[in-house]
C-alpha cells in the first residue's frame, strides 16, 4: 500500500461510516396543546402521547483520489428510517359531538434509502488547463406505516389526490386511469360507468373494479412526484489569458402534474376559477369532432368531471438545463494601477431540454407560477495594483 501512495496511483484512500439518532425539531412546538377559537369553540383536541418526530439513519462512504489527485471519487449510500411521524389534522372520533375536530398524532413511519456519486478528472497541458466532472444521486422512500395499524391509508385532509400507503412512496399521486375520451353520445350512453352530465370530449375514466360506478374504489396509484436520478455536470477551461466555465444540471426521472392554467388549461372562464384563455399549446391540442385523438379534453366551462386528478394532467418532468456559461478574458498588466482586466460575458438558465407539457420542469405549474427565466449578462472585473 504504501509503494502505491507513493508512486501517486492512489494518494488519498478514505472509508466513512456512521450511525446516528435524532428528533426532528422543525416542527410547531405548540401541536399536542388544545386550540379555542374566538367563540369558544375547541378547534382541536389535545394529545398529552404526542412527541417529536424521531430518525435513524447509517451511512457508508467512499473517497478517493488517484494519479496525482487528478482523478477524485466520492460515493455515500445511506438508509434513513423515520417513524412517530407528525400528522397534525387527525380526524376524532364523532363521539365528541363534532365532526370536525382534529388532533396532533404521531402514527407514521417511512424508510429512505438513497445514493450519490461524484468524480472529477483535472489536468493541465503546457498553457491548457482543464476539469471535468459529474454528480448523480437518487433516493427512493415508501412508507412503513400510515395509521395507527400497518395496514392503514392515509388520505390527507383537504385533498384525495395525495395518499400514504403502505409499500409506496410518499404522496404518490392517486387519481383514475383513462381510457381516451367519449366521441359521441351513443359512446356515452353505452357506457355504465361513467359520471353525471358526461358529454363527448370528456375523459372515459376506467372502471377498475367492474361494477359499473365510479367512484375511489377505482383510484390507483399513477406514479411518485420526487425527482430521480439527479445529475449535474461541470466544465473548466482554461487557455493562456481565456477561461470558460459551464455549469448543467438535470432530472433523469420524475412524474409532474399540470395543474393550475397549466392543470386545466381548457377551463375557459368557468366557475369560481376564472382562468382565462388556454395556452397555444393547449389550444391546439384540445379534443374536437375533427380531432378525436387529442392530447387534451375537450373546452369546458364550469364546473367538470373533467378536473379529477387522472393520467391525463400527468406529464414526464425529466430534463436537462444549462444553469450558467460564461466565457472571459483577462487583460494583464493594464497599467500601473490595474494589474489586470478581465472581461466576461454570462448566461443563466438560457437552454432546457425537456418533455414537460407545462412552462417549468423543475415545478409544477400554477396560477402565478412564473417559469425561470433565461439571464444574459456582460460585465468586467478590475484588480488594482
Amino acid at each position: 500500500m504504501r509503494s502505491i501512495r507513493e508512486s501517486g496511483a492512489i494518494s488519498n484512500l478514505k472509508l466513512r461510516a456512521s450511525w446516528g439518532r435524532i428528533g426532528n425539531e422543525n416542527v410547531d412546538p405548540y401541536l399536542w396543546q388544545e386550540v379555542v377559537n374566538t367563540w369558544g369553540w375547541t378547534m382541536r383536541v389535545p394529545n398529552p402521547d404526542f412527541t417529536w418526530e424521531k430518525q435513524n439513519q447509517w451511512n457508508l462512504g467512499l473517497d478517493l483520489a488517484m494519479l496525482k489527485n487528478r482523478f477524485t471519487v466520492t460515493a455515500d449510500v445511506y438508509k434513513k428510517h423515520s417513524y412517530d411521524l407528525i400528522y397534525s389534522d387527525f380526524p376524532v372520533p364523532p363521539l365528541t359531538g363534532s365532526y370536525y375536530l382534529t388532533s396532533s398524532v404521531n402514527i407514521g413511519e417511512v424508510e429512505n434509502k438513497g445514493w450519490e456519486i461524484s468524480a472529477k478528472w483535472s489536468d493541465r497541458i503546457n498553457d491548457f488547463s482543464y476539469s471535468i466532472g459529474g454528480m448523480v444521486f437518487d433516493n427512493k422512500n415508501q412508507v412503513l406505516k400510515a395509521g395507527y395499524n400497518t395496514t392503514d391509508t392515509l388520505i390527507f385532509k383537504g385533498t384525495n389526490d395525495r395518499i400514504w400507503y403502505r409499500g409506496i412512496p410518499i404522496n404518490n399521486y392517486y387519481g383514475f386511469e383513462t381510457d381516451g375520451y367519449f366521441q359521441n353520445q351513443a359512446e356515452i350512453d353505452a357506457t355504465n360507468a361513467k359520471f353525471p352530465n358526461t358529454l363527448p370530449g370528456d375523459i372515459r375514466y376506467i372502471d377498475q373494479n367492474g361494477d359499473g360506478i365510479l367512484n375511489d374504489e377505482d383510484r390507483v396509484f399513477l406514479g411518485d412526484p420526487a425527482p430521480h436520478y439527479n445529475y449535474s455536470i461541470t466544465l473548466d477551461m482554461r487557455y493562456k489569458n481565456w477561461d470558460f466555465s459551464m455549469l448543467g444540471q438535470g432530472v433523469g426521472k420524475r412524474v409532474g402534474r399540470l395543474g393550475g392554467q397549466e392543470g386545466y388549461p381548457v377551463y375557459v372562464d368557468g366557475g369560481s376559477n376564472n382562468l382565462g384563455a388556454p395556452r397555444q399549446y393547449y389550444a391546439n391540442n384540445r379534443w374536437t369532432p375533427e380531432t378525436p385523438n387529442s392530447r387534451f379534453p375537450r373546452v369546458w366551462t364550469g364546473s367538470s368531471t373533467n378536473t379529477y386528478l387522472s393520467d391525463v394532467w400527468l406529464s414526464d418532468a425529466s430534463f436537462f438545463r444549462i444553469k450558467s456559461l460564461q466565457l472571459g478574458y483577462t487583460i494583464p498588466k493594464v497599467s500601473n494601477n490595474i494589474r489586470n482586466l478581465r472581461i466576461y460575458f454570462n448566461a443563466q438558465d438560457f437552454l432546457t431540454f425537456t418533455n414537460w407539457e407545462g412552462l417549468e420542469p423543475e415545478r409544477d405549474g400554477g396560477n402565478g407560477a412564473y417559469p425561470r427565466m433565461a439571464t444574459y449578462s456582460v460585465g468586467f472585473q478590475v484588480t488594482l495594483f
